[in-house]
Protein backbone atom coordinates (compact mmCIF):
# COMPACT_ATOMS: atom_id res chain seq x y z
CA UNK A 1 0.00 0.00 0.00
CA UNK A 2 3.06 2.22 1.21
CA UNK A 3 4.83 2.06 -1.94
CA UNK A 4 1.88 2.41 -4.31
CA UNK A 5 1.08 5.15 -2.78
CA UNK A 6 4.74 6.55 -3.19
CA UNK A 7 4.99 5.41 -6.78
CA UNK A 8 1.66 7.60 -7.62
CA UNK A 9 1.92 10.50 -5.60
CA UNK A 10 -0.63 12.76 -8.55
CA UNK A 11 -2.84 9.44 -8.27
CA UNK A 12 -3.21 9.80 -4.32
CA UNK A 13 -3.66 13.63 -3.71
CA UNK A 14 -6.84 13.06 -6.73
CA UNK A 15 -7.77 9.97 -4.80
CA UNK A 16 -7.53 12.37 -1.51
CA UNK A 17 -9.49 15.71 -2.80
CA UNK A 18 -11.95 12.65 -4.10
CA UNK A 19 -12.65 10.79 -0.89
CA UNK A 20 -12.47 13.67 1.26
CA UNK A 21 -15.35 15.88 -0.81
CA UNK A 22 -17.55 12.53 -0.79
CA UNK A 23 -17.16 11.35 2.78
CA UNK A 24 -17.45 14.80 4.04
CA UNK A 25 -20.46 15.66 1.55
CA UNK A 26 -21.99 12.43 2.98
CA UNK A 27 -21.40 13.41 6.84
CA UNK A 28 -23.06 16.82 6.21
CA UNK A 29 -25.81 15.57 4.73
CA UNK A 30 -26.38 12.82 8.05
CA UNK A 31 -26.08 15.28 10.61
CA UNK A 32 -28.75 17.39 8.97
CA UNK A 33 -31.16 14.25 8.38
CA UNK A 34 -30.70 13.51 12.06
CA UNK A 35 -31.70 16.89 13.28
CA UNK A 36 -28.95 18.38 14.81
CA UNK A 37 -29.53 21.53 13.32
CA UNK A 38 -32.55 22.90 11.69
CA UNK A 39 -30.92 26.37 10.77
CA UNK A 40 -34.86 27.96 10.45
CA UNK A 41 -36.06 26.58 8.14
CA UNK A 42 -37.96 23.43 6.78
CA UNK A 43 -35.85 21.86 5.11
CA UNK A 44 -36.83 18.05 6.53
CA UNK A 45 -39.05 16.95 3.36
CA UNK A 46 -35.66 18.30 1.00
CA UNK A 47 -33.57 16.21 2.93
CA UNK A 48 -35.70 13.16 2.88
CA UNK A 49 -34.67 13.49 -1.12
CA UNK A 50 -31.36 12.94 -0.15
CA UNK A 51 -29.79 9.13 -0.72
CA UNK A 52 -26.01 8.76 -0.46
CA UNK A 53 -25.85 8.76 -3.76
CA UNK A 54 -26.06 12.50 -4.07
CA UNK A 55 -23.52 13.63 -1.36
CA UNK A 56 -21.14 11.17 -2.97
CA UNK A 57 -22.12 12.51 -6.52
CA UNK A 58 -21.07 15.64 -5.11
CA UNK A 59 -17.97 14.97 -3.75
CA UNK A 60 -16.24 13.18 -6.48
CA UNK A 61 -17.78 16.32 -8.66
CA UNK A 62 -15.72 18.65 -6.43
CA UNK A 63 -13.01 16.58 -6.16
CA UNK A 64 -12.32 15.90 -10.17
CA UNK A 65 -13.07 20.01 -10.07
CA UNK A 66 -10.23 20.84 -7.10
CA UNK A 67 -7.90 18.17 -8.80
CA UNK A 68 -8.03 19.67 -12.44
CA UNK A 69 -7.55 23.31 -10.84
CA UNK A 70 -4.51 22.01 -9.06
CA UNK A 71 -2.94 19.86 -11.86
CA UNK A 72 -3.84 21.56 -15.02
CA UNK A 73 -3.97 25.38 -14.13
CA UNK A 74 -2.67 26.40 -11.05
CA UNK A 75 0.82 25.31 -12.04
CA UNK A 76 1.28 27.53 -15.03
CA UNK A 77 -0.49 30.46 -13.35
CA UNK A 78 2.09 29.92 -9.86
CA UNK A 79 5.19 31.25 -11.13
CA UNK A 80 3.35 34.49 -12.90
CA UNK A 81 1.49 35.29 -10.02
CA UNK A 82 2.33 37.09 -6.48
CA UNK A 83 1.04 34.77 -3.46
CA UNK A 84 -2.00 37.21 -2.41
CA UNK A 85 -2.87 36.99 -6.08
CA UNK A 86 -2.66 33.11 -6.26
CA UNK A 87 -4.18 33.33 -2.82
CA UNK A 88 -7.65 35.18 -4.38
CA UNK A 89 -7.72 33.15 -7.42
CA UNK A 90 -7.98 29.82 -5.68
CA UNK A 91 -10.64 31.11 -3.67
CA UNK A 92 -12.69 32.16 -6.46
CA UNK A 93 -12.12 29.36 -8.37
CA UNK A 94 -12.57 26.60 -5.69
CA UNK A 95 -15.88 28.64 -4.52
CA UNK A 96 -17.07 28.85 -8.68
CA UNK A 97 -16.58 24.62 -8.32
CA UNK A 98 -18.09 24.23 -5.38
CA UNK A 99 -21.58 26.11 -6.67
CA UNK A 100 -21.39 24.81 -9.91
CA UNK A 101 -20.71 21.01 -8.64
CA UNK A 102 -23.84 21.95 -6.29
CA UNK A 103 -26.05 22.95 -9.26
CA UNK A 104 -25.06 20.15 -11.69
CA UNK A 105 -25.67 17.44 -9.26
CA UNK A 106 -29.24 18.79 -8.21
CA UNK A 107 -29.81 19.16 -11.67
CA UNK A 108 -28.83 15.46 -12.40
CA UNK A 109 -30.79 14.53 -9.26
CA UNK A 110 -33.90 15.74 -9.56
CA UNK A 111 -34.59 15.23 -13.48
CA UNK A 112 -32.86 11.80 -14.19
CA UNK A 113 -33.11 10.14 -10.34
CA UNK A 114 -36.57 12.25 -8.90
CA UNK A 115 -38.09 12.49 -12.13
CA UNK A 116 -38.84 16.37 -11.70
CA UNK A 117 -39.24 18.42 -15.23
CA UNK A 118 -36.24 20.81 -16.30
CA UNK A 119 -38.14 23.95 -15.36
CA UNK A 120 -39.05 22.06 -11.46
CA UNK A 121 -35.54 21.47 -10.98
CA UNK A 122 -34.61 25.21 -11.88
CA UNK A 123 -37.09 26.32 -9.54
CA UNK A 124 -35.79 24.31 -7.15
CA UNK A 125 -32.08 24.85 -7.53
CA UNK A 126 -33.06 28.85 -7.40
CA UNK A 127 -34.76 28.23 -3.88
CA UNK A 128 -31.76 26.24 -2.81
CA UNK A 129 -29.16 28.86 -3.56
CA UNK A 130 -31.26 30.98 -1.24
CA UNK A 131 -31.47 29.20 1.75
CA UNK A 132 -28.85 29.56 4.97
CA UNK A 133 -28.76 25.66 4.05
CA UNK A 134 -26.59 26.42 0.96
CA UNK A 135 -24.84 28.86 2.50
CA UNK A 136 -23.77 26.49 5.59
CA UNK A 137 -23.01 23.89 2.94
CA UNK A 138 -20.87 25.92 0.70
CA UNK A 139 -19.09 27.07 3.58
CA UNK A 140 -18.08 23.67 4.99
CA UNK A 141 -17.37 22.59 1.66
CA UNK A 142 -14.66 25.57 1.39
CA UNK A 143 -13.27 24.45 4.69
CA UNK A 144 -13.02 21.13 3.87
CA UNK A 145 -11.62 21.88 0.64
CA UNK A 146 -8.71 23.62 2.71
CA UNK A 147 -8.39 21.16 5.09
CA UNK A 148 -7.70 18.18 2.59
CA UNK A 149 -5.14 20.66 0.67
CA UNK A 150 -3.41 21.52 3.74
CA UNK A 151 -3.20 17.47 4.04
CA UNK A 152 -2.35 16.96 0.20
CA UNK A 153 0.52 19.79 1.26
CA UNK A 154 2.54 17.86 3.79
CA UNK A 155 2.35 14.71 2.21
CA UNK A 156 3.51 16.13 -0.99
CA UNK A 157 6.46 18.23 1.01
CA UNK A 158 7.09 14.91 3.30
CA UNK A 159 5.90 12.07 0.80
CA UNK A 160 2.50 10.72 1.41
CA UNK A 161 4.30 7.22 2.85
CA UNK A 162 6.72 8.93 5.57
CA UNK A 163 2.96 11.33 6.14
CA UNK A 164 1.06 7.86 7.06
CA UNK A 165 3.96 6.51 8.64
CA UNK A 166 3.74 10.06 11.14
CA UNK A 167 0.14 9.74 11.52
CA UNK A 168 0.14 6.22 12.85
CA UNK A 169 3.15 7.16 15.06
CA UNK A 170 5.72 4.77 13.69
CA UNK A 171 8.54 7.15 14.40
CA UNK A 172 7.26 8.59 17.95
CA UNK A 173 10.55 5.66 19.03
CA UNK A 174 13.84 5.52 16.98
CA UNK A 175 13.27 2.84 14.21
CA UNK A 176 16.16 1.25 12.03
CA UNK A 177 15.54 1.38 8.08
CA UNK A 178 17.58 0.44 5.47
CA UNK A 179 17.93 3.55 2.99
CA UNK A 180 19.40 4.97 -0.19
CA UNK A 181 20.89 8.30 -0.09
CA UNK A 182 21.85 11.13 -2.52
CA UNK A 183 22.83 14.33 -1.90
CA UNK A 184 22.71 16.92 -5.16
CA UNK A 185 24.82 20.10 -5.00
CA UNK A 186 24.48 22.66 -7.01
CA UNK A 187 28.26 23.68 -8.52
CA UNK A 188 29.78 27.30 -8.29
CA UNK A 189 26.93 28.07 -5.96
CA UNK A 190 29.35 30.85 -4.37
CA UNK A 191 29.95 32.33 -7.92
CA UNK A 192 26.47 32.07 -9.12
CA UNK A 193 25.43 33.29 -5.83
CA UNK A 194 27.47 36.70 -5.62
CA UNK A 195 26.43 37.54 -9.59
CA UNK A 196 22.70 36.88 -8.83
CA UNK A 197 21.80 38.59 -5.53
CA UNK A 198 20.16 37.25 -3.07
CA UNK A 199 16.53 37.44 -4.04
CA UNK A 200 17.17 36.35 -7.92
CA UNK A 201 19.54 33.21 -6.11
CA UNK A 202 16.64 32.07 -4.08
CA UNK A 203 14.44 32.31 -7.48
CA UNK A 204 17.30 30.36 -9.48
CA UNK A 205 17.37 27.30 -7.06
CA UNK A 206 13.77 27.61 -6.54
CA UNK A 207 13.48 26.69 -10.59
CA UNK A 208 16.39 23.93 -10.28
CA UNK A 209 14.76 22.37 -7.20
CA UNK A 210 11.34 22.44 -9.04
CA UNK A 211 12.38 20.48 -11.88
CA UNK A 212 14.41 18.23 -9.83
CA UNK A 213 10.98 17.70 -8.14
CA UNK A 214 9.05 16.75 -10.88
CA UNK A 215 11.30 13.44 -11.46
CA UNK A 216 10.83 12.50 -7.72
CA UNK A 217 7.39 10.55 -8.79
CA UNK A 218 9.11 8.71 -11.50
CA UNK A 219 12.06 7.24 -9.63
CA UNK A 220 10.07 6.52 -6.65
CA UNK A 221 12.37 9.23 -4.63
CA UNK A 222 11.36 11.49 -1.56
CA UNK A 223 13.32 14.73 -0.98
CA UNK A 224 14.47 14.69 2.94
CA UNK A 225 15.59 17.85 2.82
CA UNK A 226 17.18 21.48 1.19
CA UNK A 227 20.39 22.74 2.79
CA UNK A 228 21.25 25.72 1.26
CA UNK A 229 21.91 24.70 -2.77
CA UNK A 230 21.96 21.13 -1.84
CA UNK A 231 18.84 18.29 -1.94
CA UNK A 232 19.03 15.27 -0.61
CA UNK A 233 16.65 12.69 -2.30
CA UNK A 234 15.69 9.59 -0.37
CA UNK A 235 14.96 5.89 -1.26
CA UNK A 236 13.26 3.05 1.36
CA UNK A 237 15.64 0.19 0.00
CA UNK A 238 12.76 -2.49 1.20
CA UNK A 239 10.53 -0.72 -0.97
CA UNK A 240 13.11 -0.86 -4.34
CA UNK A 241 13.30 -3.84 -7.14
CA UNK A 242 15.58 -1.19 -8.77
CA UNK A 243 18.07 0.27 -6.39
CA UNK A 244 20.07 2.11 -9.39
CA UNK A 245 17.11 5.06 -9.55
CA UNK A 246 19.28 7.58 -7.78
CA UNK A 247 21.44 7.40 -10.99
CA UNK A 248 19.28 7.34 -13.90
CA UNK A 249 17.25 10.12 -11.95
CA UNK A 250 20.46 12.23 -11.55
CA UNK A 251 21.59 12.28 -14.81
CA UNK A 252 17.82 12.70 -16.11
CA UNK A 253 18.18 15.70 -14.15
CA UNK A 254 21.04 16.69 -16.00
CA UNK A 255 18.93 16.34 -19.15
CA UNK A 256 16.20 18.59 -18.36
CA UNK A 257 18.07 21.38 -16.95
CA UNK A 258 20.06 21.03 -20.44
CA UNK A 259 16.21 21.23 -21.83
CA UNK A 260 15.38 24.13 -20.12
CA UNK A 261 18.66 25.95 -20.73
CA UNK A 262 17.21 28.57 -23.27
CA UNK A 263 14.41 29.49 -20.29
CA UNK A 264 17.71 29.18 -17.63
CA UNK A 265 19.88 31.56 -19.46
CA UNK A 266 16.84 34.16 -20.20
CA UNK A 267 15.79 34.73 -16.84
CA UNK A 268 19.17 34.30 -14.96
CA UNK A 269 21.78 34.07 -17.54
CA UNK A 270 23.22 31.04 -16.43
CA UNK A 271 23.00 27.34 -16.93
CA UNK A 272 23.06 25.53 -13.39
CA UNK A 273 25.26 21.87 -13.51
CA UNK A 274 25.03 19.51 -10.43
CA UNK A 275 27.14 16.84 -8.85
CA UNK A 276 25.85 14.13 -6.55
CA UNK A 277 27.10 11.37 -4.10
CA UNK A 278 24.92 8.09 -3.70
CA UNK A 279 25.29 5.87 -0.49
CA UNK A 280 23.22 3.15 1.02
CA UNK A 281 22.95 1.32 4.70
CA UNK A 282 20.66 1.51 7.70
CA UNK A 283 19.66 4.77 9.72
CA UNK A 284 17.95 5.03 12.60
CA UNK A 285 14.55 7.28 11.68
CA UNK A 286 13.03 9.04 14.12
CA UNK A 287 10.85 12.52 15.14
CA UNK A 288 12.92 15.62 16.62
CA UNK A 289 11.84 18.09 18.92
CA UNK A 290 8.97 19.05 20.95
CA UNK A 291 6.72 22.56 19.61
CA UNK A 292 8.56 22.03 16.23
CA UNK A 293 8.41 18.59 15.24
CA UNK A 294 10.87 17.12 12.13
CA UNK A 295 11.46 13.79 10.97
CA UNK A 296 15.39 13.24 11.08
CA UNK A 297 17.66 10.49 9.71
CA UNK A 298 20.87 9.89 11.59
CA UNK A 299 23.85 7.79 11.10
CA UNK A 300 27.35 7.05 9.51
CA UNK A 301 25.76 6.15 5.71
CA UNK A 302 24.41 10.09 5.54
CA UNK A 303 28.03 11.57 6.64
CA UNK A 304 29.75 8.91 4.23
CA UNK A 305 27.78 10.52 1.20
CA UNK A 306 28.66 14.33 2.34
CA UNK A 307 32.53 13.13 2.46
CA UNK A 308 32.33 11.86 -0.95
CA UNK A 309 29.96 14.65 -2.16
CA UNK A 310 33.16 16.58 -1.26
CA UNK A 311 35.29 14.47 -3.59
CA UNK A 312 33.15 15.71 -6.41
CA UNK A 313 34.63 19.20 -6.21
CA UNK A 314 37.95 17.85 -5.85
CA UNK A 315 37.65 15.54 -8.48
CA UNK A 316 35.82 17.49 -11.04
CA UNK A 317 33.31 14.55 -10.89
CA UNK A 318 29.86 14.38 -11.71
CA UNK A 319 28.61 11.12 -10.09
CA UNK A 320 30.14 9.29 -7.15
CA UNK A 321 28.66 6.33 -5.41
CA UNK A 322 30.06 4.14 -2.70
CA UNK A 323 30.79 0.16 -2.67
CA UNK A 324 27.33 -0.51 -0.91
CA UNK A 325 25.91 -0.87 -4.22
CA UNK A 326 28.58 -1.44 -6.61
CA UNK A 327 26.88 -4.55 -8.11
CA UNK A 328 24.02 -3.46 -8.70
CA UNK A 329 25.17 -0.51 -11.04
CA UNK A 330 27.95 -2.83 -12.74
CA UNK A 331 25.02 -4.96 -13.78
CA UNK A 332 23.50 -2.30 -15.50
CA UNK A 333 24.48 -2.10 -19.41
CA UNK A 334 22.94 1.78 -19.77
CA UNK A 335 25.53 2.64 -16.89
CA UNK A 336 29.37 2.59 -17.00
CA UNK A 337 31.41 2.37 -13.62
CA UNK A 338 34.87 3.13 -12.95
CA UNK A 339 36.97 2.61 -9.56
CA UNK A 340 37.91 6.22 -8.45
CA UNK A 341 40.48 5.34 -5.48
CA UNK A 342 40.53 3.96 -1.86
CA UNK A 343 40.23 6.71 0.29
CA UNK A 344 40.31 7.57 4.40
CA UNK A 345 37.74 10.50 4.39
CA UNK A 346 37.63 13.07 6.80
CA UNK A 347 36.35 12.07 10.15
CA UNK A 348 36.30 9.01 9.73
CA UNK A 349 39.11 6.45 10.67
CA UNK A 350 38.25 3.11 7.88
CA UNK A 351 38.83 3.43 4.26
CA UNK A 352 35.77 3.76 1.78
CA UNK A 353 36.12 2.59 -2.04
CA UNK A 354 34.44 5.43 -4.19
CA UNK A 355 33.75 4.65 -7.61
CA UNK A 356 32.58 6.86 -10.61
CA UNK A 357 29.10 6.03 -12.36
CA UNK A 358 28.53 7.68 -15.59
CA UNK A 359 25.79 6.93 -18.60
CA UNK A 360 27.25 3.86 -21.36
CA UNK A 361 28.56 4.72 -24.43
CA UNK A 362 25.48 3.22 -26.12
CA UNK A 363 23.01 5.40 -24.34
CA UNK A 364 24.99 8.71 -24.90
CA UNK A 365 24.96 7.90 -28.49
CA UNK A 366 21.37 7.35 -28.52
CA UNK A 367 20.77 10.82 -26.80
CA UNK A 368 22.82 12.65 -29.64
Amino acid sequence: MIKLIKKYPKQTDIFILILGFSIGANFFVFFKMVGLDELGIQINARLNDYHWSTPTLTGIMIGLGFSALEYRIFPYLSPKLKAYQLFILRFITFSVSIVLSLISVNLIVDVLFLGHTFNYAIKEISWFLKTALFLNLFLYLMFLGVSLNFIRAIGNRFGHGILINYILGKYREPVEENRIFMFIDLNGSTKIAEKLGHTKYSRFLNKCFSDLSTLLPKYDAEIYQYVGDEAVVTWDLALQEDVTKPAFLFFEYEAILLKNKADYLGKFGIVPTFKAAINAGPVIVTELGTRRKELAYHGDVLNTASRVLELCSKMKKRLLTTSILLDKFKNKKELQVNFISELVLRGKNASTFVYEVALGKSVLENRH
